[in-house]
């Protein structure tokens, strides 16, 4: 491959440029200082892939996209910034950008994502290829011929000639309909499927509401096929929605076990000729809302009320939710709130998944300091790659809660470490003061927290309350004076933290069972025999 690097910082151009070297000695590596460099060279070396920063003198790394996107310049481009703003990744895969990685760049991140399009690269020749051939075909084989010519036709990019051809087509003036039809293979299923008996089976469905014609379109997924069905009726015989249902849950069951199919039917045309491109895109816009399970894959352009209202989510109560024992009430305000924004079905599929994806990167932003920085990764990671790509509303709400459920866990998680952390630290606080007067509310100031919390907080980590904890230090840096016997039992008490004599017997020989005097007694043969 040809790999052009762009960073106006030279230590860092070395660098990458180096890294890739190493990794792909093979390949050759261009340099350029800014983007205007970056975009001569692109015009005339005309790279496969380009990893470029964004902040640069002359012309930024997103302007620079953005031209290569008006000047239809076919490359790869990878953005890398220091930035890990959400405005930046969504403005550069607005404009096209392959992927986003964060300074400082992993070899290992660079690999992957220079083979992932080396391998794209491949599949693109492959393709091409395979398209040069049948464009070599068309004329050779007249049904991939006509599905040619009616795809331009519906897509209004025909030629003088070809308009002349279909013209003389008797049907194409008669009245009817366009069904957008697709199909997602489920994992598995692949490569036991037969695309020309499913596009016969369609033809044959529809064929039940009229004259019908199928065709398939081209997409480079490999588990999604779509196809264009032309149904051609009489005024006199259109057939109700009921049978239109009817007929698309029979070719639901008939193809269930292989993936998920979804129709959107475009409005009745009055002559095909003339209304039929409109009504194609009618049928590819209402197909699109089958992202809410509530249409059963089958959406009638009529049907379409477009709403775009606000997601009705509170941040702070959504984070305040993610702090509590169960991640239940968050996931459900999430859910309630998502429910209301799709509308009964009605919000564009787009809007909702631009909220998810803004939602996802708010949390990121609102828990930076309370959660690990992997839990960070991957909220960002399902907001630029796994939202935009759902195929339902349930999917995506499956997505959403995941992520939540594994940001309140890392949250309590995290508190769960800090109030270990805090705990360990008053303890050996107090033994450090153990002399001093110790008091809970003097130690829950020193570690900045409410009084009766810190009660509450170091009884359910111990088992003993702030107290407890002060007299058991005191008691054990008592015995320790008294094996000494260097010191008397008064001063003892006063090292201790004891003023009252009297008290501090008392303390001690509820504690150990013996006066302090007694211990000192009993502690003499040991240190005598250790002498």
């Amino acid at each position: 491959m040809k790999i052009l690097v762009v960073d106006d910082e030279a230590r860092h151009r070395r660098g990458m440029a180096k890294m890739i070297h190493a990794l792909r000695p093979e390949d050759q590596v261009l340099v350029a200082n800014d983007g205007a460099s970056a975009l001569e060279l692109v015009r005339a070396e005309q790279p496969d892939a380009v990893l470029t920063d964004i902040r640069m003198p002359n012309l930024d790394g997103l302007s620079f996209l953005k031209i290569l996107e008006d000047e239809r310049l076919q490359t790869k481009v990878v953005m890398i910034s220091a930035y890990n703003l959400f405005e930046y990744a969504q403005t550069a895969i607005r404009h096209g950008a392959y992927d986003y990685l964060l300074k400082p760049v992993e070899a290992e991140k660079v690999e992957n994502v220079l083979s992932r399009i080396e391998e794209q690269l491949v599949e693109q020749s492959r393709q091409h290829s395979e398209a040069e051939a049948l464009r070599d075909r068309l004329n050779l084989t007249s049904p991939v011929y006509r599905s040619r010519l009616l795809m331009s036709w519906l897509n209004e990019s025909l030629t003088e000639a070809e308009r002349n051809e279909l013209d003389a087509l008797s049907w194409i003036h008669e009245s009817g309909t366009v069904v957008f039809s697709e199909f997602r293979i489920e994992p598995g299923h692949r490569a036991d499927w037969d695309n020309t008996a499913w596009l016969q089976r369609l033809e044959q469905a529809w064929s039940a509401i009229g004259e019908a014609s199928t065709f398939s379109l081209n997409v480079l997924d490999e588990e999604l096929y779509q196809a264009v069905t032309i149904v051609r009726t009489s005024r006199s015989a259109r057939a109700s929605k009921h049978e239109i249902r009817r007929t698309v849950a029979s070719l639901g069951a008939a193809w269930a076990g292989y993936g998920q199919l979804s129709h959107g039917v475009g409005p009745d045309c009055r002559c095909l000729w003339t209304e039929a491109p409109q009504a194609y895109r009618a049928a590819q816009a209402a197909r699109q809302y089958n992202f809410h399970d509530c249409w059963n894959g089958l959406m009638f352009h009529d049907e379409l009320r477009p709403v775009r209202a606000p997601l009705l989510l509170d941040g702070e109560k959504l984070y305040e939710a993610l702090q509590g024992s169960d991640a239940q009430p968050a996931v459900e305000m999430c859910r309630d709130a998502f429910n209301q924004l799709a509308a009964n079905g009605h919000a564009a599929p787009d809007q909702i998944k631009q909220c998810a994806a803004l939602t996802l990167m708010k949390i990121k932003s609102r828990i930076r300091d309370d959660v690990d920085r992997q839990i960070g990764n991957a909220l960002t990671e399902s907001a630029l790659k796994e939202v935009p790509f759902c195929r339902t509303f349930n999917e995506l709400m499956a997505i959403l809660e995941t992520r939540l459920r594994e940001v309140h866990d890392s949250i309590g998680q995290s508190r769960a470490d800090k109030s270990e952390r805090v705990v360990s630290a008053c303890l050996q606080w107090i033994r450090e003061h153990a002399k001093e007067e110790l008091t809970l509310e003097r130690a829950a100031e020193h570690f900045f927290f409410n009084a009766s919390y810190f009660s509450t907080l170091i009884k359910s980590r111990t088992g003993k309350t702030f107290s407890e904890h002060v007299t058991e230090a005191r008691m054990r840096k008592a015995k320790e004076l008294l094996a000494a016997n260097r010191l008397k039992i008064y001063e003892i008490a006063a090292e201790c933290g004891y003023q009252d004599t009297k008290y501090f017997c008392r303390v001690f020989k509820k504690q150990y069972g013996m006066s302090p005097e007694a211990y000192k007694h009993t502690s003499l043969p040991q240190r005598s025999g250790e002498a």
